[in-house]
Order: C-alpha cells, then sequence, then structure tokens
C-alpha cells in the first residue's frame, strides 16, 4: 500500500483513498474493504506508512457504519478515534453498515438502513477531523441538505447518480457553490469527448462508451441513443474508430430530439 500510495502521488493525484468499505465476498479472505473496519490498528499502520510514502498527497478513508454485527456507533467512533491517530484527518462514510455474508456487493448499496444522524454525530464528536457523507445521495436537494452548515461536515461524495445520470453534474457547481457551471450543450459535450478519445490509443470502445450512455437519461427517445451505442460498439466499422461511433450516435439523437441534444443548463 505505500508503494502504491507512491505511485499514485507521482501521478499527481489531489488525494489517496483507503476503501474500507467495499462489502465484495472476496474482502474477508483478502482482508481489504469492509473487513478492515474489524482492525482499526491495522488500517492505522497502513494509513501511516502511505502517508510517508505519499509525499504530502492527502491520505484519506471511506468506510461504512459498521461490519455484520459489529454495528454499535461506540465501535465506529473507536474506529475513527484510532486510524485518525495516523494522521488521517478526512472520512467518508457511507451511512450504511456493512453485511459480508447474507447480501451481494449490489444489495449492500440498498438494504442496510441508511443513518445519516450517526454521521452529524462524528462531526460533533471530532471536530477537528473532516466528514463527507456518502450514500443514498440522488439529487442536488439532498446533496445542499447534506451539507448544510449546520450539519458540519466537509462535504458529500455521490457515486451510482453521477454514472446513472452525468447531465447532473453540470449543475452542481453552480446550484451548491455560486460558480459558473457547464454552459456546454450534450452535443457539443459528446463532439469534445470525441476528439478526447481520438487522442487516446488502445482504449477499447465498450470502455469509452460506458461513462455516456446515460447522458440523456429523463429526455425523449434517450432509448435510442443507448440502443445505437450498445449494439454498435461492437460493429467492425468502429472497430478502433470510438471518435466516429460517439458522432455518430450523437447524430441518430440530434435527430430524433434536437431540443434536447443542443439544450444547455438553464
Amino acid at each position: 500500500m505505500a508503494k502504491a500510495a507512491s505511485v499514485c502521488a507521482a501521478f499527481g493525484y489531489d488525494e489517496i483513498n483507503i476503501n474500507c468499505g467495499c462489502p465484495s465476498p472476496r474482502v474477508k479472505e483478502g482482508s481489504f474493504g469492509a473487513v478492515l473496519m474489524l482492525e482499526p490498528l491495522t488500517v492505522a499502520r497502513i494509513a501511516e506508512r502511505m502517508r510517508e510514502s505519499a509525499g504530502g498527497v492527502p491520505v484519506t478513508v471511506k468506510c461504512r457504519l459498521g461490519v455484520d454485527d459489529h454495528d454499535s456507533y461506540e465501535e465506529l467512533n473507536n474506529f475513527i478515534n484510532v486510524v485518525a491517530k495516523s494522521g488521517v484527518n478526512h472520512f467518508i462514510i457511507h451511512a450504511r453498515k456493512a453485511y459480508l455474508q447474507g447480501l451481494n456487493p449490489k444489495e449492500n448499496r440498498t438494504v442496510p438502513p441508511l443513518k445519516y444522524d450517526w454521521v452529524y454525530r462524528l462531526a460533533e464528536d471530532f471536530p477537528s477531523l473532516q466528514f463527507s457523507l456518502n450514500g443514498g445521495l440522488q439529487s442536488i436537494e439532498q446533496m445542499k441538505e447534506a451539507v448544510a452548515e449546520d450539519r458540519k461536515l466537509a462535504g458529500c461524495m455521490i457515486g451510482r447518480v453521477a454514472y446513472n445520470d452525468p447531465w447532473m453534474m453540470g449543475r452542481i457547481d453552480r446550484e451548491m457553490f455560486g460558480e459558473k457551471g457547464c454552459e456546454l450543450s450534450r452535443r457539443e459535450v459528446l463532439l469534445k469527448y470525441a476528439e478526447a478519445v481520438e487522442q487516446k490509443d488502445g482504449v477499447c470502445n465498450s470502455v469509452v462508451v460506458k461513462p455516456i450512455m446515460n447522458l440523456f437519461t429523463g429526455e425523449k427517445d434517450s432509448n435510442k441513443y443507448r440502443r445505437f451505442l450498445g449494439t454498435k460498439v461492437r460493429e467492425e466499422k468502429y472497430k478502433g474508430d470510438a471518435k466516429l461511433l460517439i458522432e455518430d450516435a450523437v447524430e441518430v439523437f440530434t435527430q430524433c430530439n434536437p431540443t434536447a441534444a443542443n439544450k444547455v443548463h438553464d
């Protein structure tokens, strides 16, 4: 982990995160992910070595509220207290416990109940540390509520919603921070993306299209755009030419719904 931190730092990353929240069936055997919450001293030692190797790049920890039967607030509090002694001062909390037995990873993202109040309580109990809330945030309105001043949180983290509705991301700067947001239409975004993709060698088309599959979520005829990408991605015509694939997908959707294709955020 220390060596990995050194490599990441050399690439210029702003932050290096230790994932202590993944509930994959493999984590128990491999001693990584959520099972690490049962070993706070181990996490602290890992974090300390990583910080030594990271050249000043912040090392943070993402975790759950607990694991299986080890799910009391006192155990969570102890985990934070022990790990913080390594110098980690920012924790991203997925506000659910993890079940390493009985639930698969997908179910672990939705079945265990959310307990945002535990995260707010951590912020009260550890005023010198930073906490960000993760889990269940589906809208900008929910994000605003999560980071309201009285919550005393450093921020929030979103995951699946950024993939399921990436166009929403263009409103976040303006609506949450009062800064200028995205002033491009989705058509313009995709054409710029296609230009960027052309500069990358050896990236398969399926990888290229995954981040843009849901760019027209909620718009009429978005299924035609997704179907085009999904069915054409492996066609010989587009092999080695992701730029053409994206450009043709843009034209397909623009013909179906030019208003949505060329609309910018309000």
